[in-house]
């Protein structure tokens, strides 16, 4: 038998509400081989049917199998799968990993994501291994509790989730104002969800200005129109993101980037293309050339 070395580094999402013996077993083969084992859990901002549970719910099942030998991690999911590798490999060396580092994750969901500096290797797993449903019977409460969580995510309706997003012009319509996050490096317009506490989508769309780019005054709002978008948290779900667009003109102010924007920047709308902008947005961006053209 081989001698256990280095560190193993599992990353899945193990979205269940407890380790069955197909986990149990790919977990051990990786513990044959080193001398340490980390589980890194991917987690979405956005709770949906392909992420009804949080990170640390997840991680207390690890715990009550493994105790403090398997500790666990979390790994938060980015759009840009470049990024994405580089934050893994951040938080593996922040580990402080003893020996060589060997990643082990699935060959759809990982292999094709990483593209980062340490080897990485799929587990044997195929999905016809899993039962087809969870079945919860006789456990104990945080069992329970994982088992409620997955029935209520998917015993409900798809949901449709509505945001607003608004163009901001200055000079007559020759510029623009674009936002940027923090881990993307294309440009959108800001904007975000709407909140139940909001009376309209005109009072969200002010209140999401504000949010993401201080103190400006702007004239009324125009609607545009709405459009559903490709957001990369509910790819693959049953839900879905509808917006609604606006535009206004600038009027005073210092646009200052807030919340969680990185970087506010006015670009010539003569200049602009598609490729600036994120995927998600470049369906406003079409709506938007009709519309400037016109007001111009």
């Amino acid at each position: 038998m081989t001698t256990p070395s280095g560190t193993g580094i599992i990353i899945g999402r193990f979205q269940v509400f407890e380790l069955n013996p197909v986990h149990e077993r790919l977990i051990q083969s990786v513990r044959q081989k080193h001398q340490q084992v980390f589980v890194f859990l991917g987690s979405n901002p956005a709770p949906s049917d392909r992420n009804p549970m949080e990170w640390e719910f997840r991680g207390q099942m690890f715990l009550e199998k493994y105790g403090d030998a398997v500790p666990v991690a979390e790994m938060p999911d980015l759009p840009d799968d470049r990024i994405w590798s580089q934050e893994l490999d951040r938080r593996v060396l922040a580990l402080r990993p003893e020996g060589a580092v060997t990643l082990y994750g699935s060959s759809d969901e990982f292999l094709e994501r990483y593209s980062g500096r340490f080897p990485a290797e799929a587990l044997d797993a195929v999905e016809t291994d899993f039962p087809d449903e969870p079945v919860a019977v006789e456990s104990e409460s945080a069992r329970d509790f994982r088992a409620g969580m997955l029935y209520g995510t998917f015993a409900r309706y798809p949901t449709v989730y509505p945001t607003v997003d608004i163009a901001v012009f200055r000079s007559d319509y020759r510029e623009l104002l674009l936002a940027r996050k923090e881990n993307e490096t294309r440009f959108r317009l800001p904007g975000g969800f709407a909140d139940p506490e909001d009376d309209s989508y005109e009072m969200a769309a002010l209140r999401e200005l504000g949010e993401e780019c201080g103190d400006i005054e702007i004239d009324e709002l125009t609607y545009l129109g709405s459009c559903r978008i490709d957001d990369w948290r509910y790819r693959n779900s049953m839900d879905s993101v509808m917006t609604h667009l606006y535009a206004c003109i600038f009027v005073d102010g210092e646009p200052e980037p807030d919340d969680d924007i990185a970087e506010l920047r006015w670009f010539e709308v003569e200049k602009l293309r598609n490729s600036h902008f994120v995927p998600e947005h470049q369906p406003l961006f079409e709506m938007l050339e009709a519309f400037w053209l016109e007001e111009r």
